[in-house]
């Protein structure tokens, strides 16, 4: 039997395997982090965990660093839910919604602070407090239009927010190169958790309407034709 499938339909196809795809990837990432948080006993010992944000206060850094993880959680597992368009007009879109953004407002601020004091010098500073500022404000965008009822641009925002909270996946994902030592490639990494994902998201949001739908003029640069 022939395939009569429409390339609006293979792209809808495409749309839905990447969305199954990034929420298995998103839910496995946060139970890794949670099970390293709890044998770490969610980072309330005095060990210095992570760089110092107050010198030689290693508890209070690491309880920075912890609040930091946690609020990343919600965002990360919550998101994929926000794009369904069903749940688009319901109480859960809205209640989500307010917990997506409050959880990133804390873990971007907490994360500029973290930032500042990275080991890897000021390349790699720059990468996570330009990541911690960007997160903040795509979240902060998103919140403002939806407030508004602009809801095309607000979804254009969510976007942006989403693909930016997919850094804490795409960190982990990075093959680390042979010919690199971690100081060397740490820096790299600052950056290439985040900006490759931003870019993605505007591609993206040019070649979909608000509806999800790709666009005419995209359909012949990505789709093969029949």
């Amino acid at each position: 039997m022939a395939n009569h499938r429409s390339p609006q339909d293979s792209f809808e196809l495409y749309q839905r395997v990447v969305w199954f795809f990034t929420t298995v990837v998103a839910y496995v990432t946060a139970s890794s982090v949670i099970y390293i948080l709890v044998s770490h006993g969610f980072l309330t010992r005095s060990e210095p965990l992570s760089s110092e944000v107050f010198a030689g206060q290693h508890r209070l850094n690491n309880l920075i660093l912890g609040v930091h993880i946690l609020t990343a959680l919600p965002p990360l597992m919550l998101g994929p839910f926000n794009f369904i368009r069903r749940y688009l007009r319901t109480r859960f879109h809205r209640w989500s919604g307010w917990v997506y953004v409050v959880t990133i407002f804390i873990s971007s601020i907490t994360g500029f602070a973290l930032a500042t004091a990275n080991e890897y010098g000021i390349f790699a500073k720059l990468g996570f407090a330009t990541l911690a500022v960007v997160w903040f404000f795509t979240t902060w965008m998103a919140l403002k239009t939806a407030r508004a009822r602009r809801f095309r641009e607000h979804r254009e925002w969510m976007l942006r927010s989403y693909l930016v909270t997919l850094a804490v996946v795409t960190v982990r994902m990075l093959p680390h190169p042979a010919f690199l030592t971690l100081d060397q490639w740490y820096p790299f990494i600052t950056w290439l958790c985040w900006v490759p994902n931003l870019i993605l998201a505007e591609f993206y949001i040019r070649a979909t309407t608000y509806k999800g739908r790709l666009r005419s003029d995209w359909r012949a640069r990505l789709l093969p034709r029949r």
